[in-house]
């Protein structure tokens, strides 16, 4: 006699209602029971891979530990092991010895350095940053003068977005009052002085990188090169993206302000007289004018280079006249003996 009665299952992979036809059945069909079966069979595997995964990990900190315990047993340590030791790679074990001055000898070709030292260093480097962290603000209970924003703008007529860069790349001291930062005039003057920058109302003559090109002869690269070589004073119109350059200080320069030896570099040479390199340097093979060597510079005689060219900028005019004057004189010695003849 058959069973009639009804037996209602919750299948254990899909979780849908189904009839069973055993009180032990399981699945509501053939599939749910394959794809279960796959899931058990590909969870077991992936628990015993994480399970060796584990164990290979505690067994790399308990050698890793064991390391450890054994170069703090040792006096004298290599690169490698200083590397272990502190957790790094070795390129920041070159930095670190670089940067921190520490000693070291070398043995042939390896490097040795005794591991107190980098006990020492490591002490140091952990003080120091305890400190900064007990006191953030130390550095603003001297600080009395501040610049707002728009005083900085006006003043080194530079944006927002630059001051905020300039500010976070060297950590200049501010305070924020009423949500408008202020920031400390010393740190903020000593930055733009020793870039270059200066207060407008200082300065009344500029020239745009075109002016330079024009006056003096020079490509864009090289324009960008002497302001920031010579450090220029610099500032930025307010309306546009143009750098403007300080008259005064770039026609000192190309002036070629004589030492008081009497001699000129190279380039400057060639600023003064509107000629090239390679003009100044067959001159002084050709009329012996004395130059020297000095450092990774070549310096020459300003007396020796205005006897062949002249005076000053006005060189290269005072050639033209004289040419053209022998042209004319020339002429004229022409004409009077084609007279003579007839």
């Amino acid at each position: 006699m058959s069973n009639k009665v009804k037996i209602e299952r919750i299948c254990e992979h899909c979780g849908k209602i189904f009839i069973a036809q055993t009180c032990k059945t399981r699945f509501c069909s053939h599939a749910c029971n394959s794809k279960h079966y796959k899931e058990s069979i590909r969870s077991g595997r992936y628990n015993i891979v994480t399970k060796e995964v584990k164990e290979e990990r505690k067994q790399r900190i308990k050698l890793s530990v064991d390391e450890v315990e054994f170069i703090q047993a040792k006096e004298f340590i290599n690169l490698k092991q200083i590397g272990v030791y502190l957790g790094v790679c070795r390129k920041s074990v070159y930095t670190y010895l670089r940067k921190y001055s520490i000693p070291f000898s070398r043995i042939g070709g390896r490097i040795i350095v005794e591991r107190k030292e980098i006990d020492k260093i490591m002490i140091r480097l952990i003080q120091s940053i305890q400190t900064k962290q007990e006191n953030p603000v130390k550095t603003l209970e001297h600080l009395t003068d501040f610049y707002s924003v728009k005083e900085i703008e006006e003043k080194y007529h530079i944006k927002y977005n630059r001051l905020y860069v300039i500010a976070k790349e060297n950590d200049i001291p501010f305070v924020t009052i009423a949500g408008h930062k202020y920031y400390s005039v010393k740190h903020i003057d000593k930055y733009f002085l020793k870039m270059g920058y200066m207060e407008a109302e200082e300065i009344t003559g500029w020239y745009t990188i075109e002016d330079i090109q024009k006056i003096y002869r020079m490509t864009v690269k090289a324009v960008h090169s002497f302001t920031s070589r010579h450090k220029i004073p610099k500032k930025k119109e307010k309306t546009g993206n143009t750098t403007l350059y300080s008259k005064k200080h770039v026609d000192d320069i190309k002036n070629a302000q004589i030492g008081e030896d009497g001699y000129i570099t190279v380039p400057e040479a060639c600023a003064m007289f509107n000629v090239d390199r390679d003009t100044i340097y067959n001159r002084c093979q050709t009329y012996n004018i004395p130059k020297i060597n000095k450092g990774k510079f070549v310096i020459v005689s300003v007396e020796g280079l205005r006897k062949v060219f002249g005076t000053g900028n006005i060189a290269i005019n005072n050639v033209n006249e004289q040419q053209g004057s022998n042209h004319v004189e020339q002429t004229n010695s022409d004409k009077e003996n084609e007279s003579i003849t007839k």
